[in-house]
């Protein structure tokens, strides 16, 4: 065969057929960027760590107020149906229709009212209530009992409503004197009148101090 009729590739015009282009990284091109991946990725991780904490903490704010929003409105509602009513104790004690101590077998303090049922209701929620609040394991609780007047040796059912609590107060605004009260319708004290108003005093675990005034409606008592 002729060199003339030979058929193949031919060389680059000034660059040897030898000559290999490389191709790929080296490993120290490869240690750089595998350094620069995990920097970047950490930051990444942080922001959104930091991101999902902060949701956290936004949802787990607006629960603790949503709860508290909750509370008072509910106190709110009872004090507004407040029934001029005197009650009976468990021991057969006239209770006052609102009154800064508990009818509970461990005494104690707080808030108890008798209050009028709801019309739109079709079970025990229609008759006339005794209900109450008190503090107690760092948790605000509410006392229902199954009557106005309290069965002998009858304690009412406790449902905690607000939990992560410290201190729960009330006073108590005398319609005569214009004078604010720590203490209202002790038993036996014979006070069928209500309070013109209640200021309740909450403080809540995380520091927060809550103060809410509520007016009560003027009724006449009935025996």
């Amino acid at each position: 065969m002729s060199r003339s009729n030979f058929i193949g590739p031919r060389p680059a015009p000034g660059r040897p057929l030898s000559a290999k282009r490389a191709v790929g990284f080296t490993l120290v091109e490869l240690l750089v960027a595998l350094a620069i991946f995990a920097i970047v990725s950490g930051f990444a991780y942080r922001s959104l760590n930091a991101m999902l904490e902060s949701r956290e903490a936004l949802q787990k704010e607006s629960r603790k107020w949503r709860d508290v929003a909750l509370f008072v409105g509910r106190v709110e509602r009872d004090l507004d149906s407040v029934l001029p009513r005197l009650a009976l104790s468990s021991s057969g004690t006239p209770l006052a229709p609102v009154s800064s101590t508990l009818d509970v077998l461990t005494t104690g303090d707080g808030l108890a009212l008798t209050r009028a049922g709801s019309p739109l209701q079709e079970n025990t929620l229609a008759a006339p209530q005794r209900v109450g609040y008190r503090l107690k394991d760092g948790a605000v609780e509410r006392l229902i009992w199954s009557s106005v007047d309290a069965a002998p040796r009858q304690d009412p059912v406790a449902t905690p409503v607000l939990p992560n609590a410290t201190a729960l107060a009330f006073r108590f605004l005398d319609p005569k004197s214009g004078e604010w009260r720590k203490s209202w319708g002790l038993p036996g004290s014979g006070e069928a009148n209500a309070p013109a108003a209640v200021e309740m005093t909450l403080t809540l675990a995380s520091g927060e101090s809550i103060v809410r005034l509520m007016d009560i409606p003027s009724t006449a008592p009935s025996p």
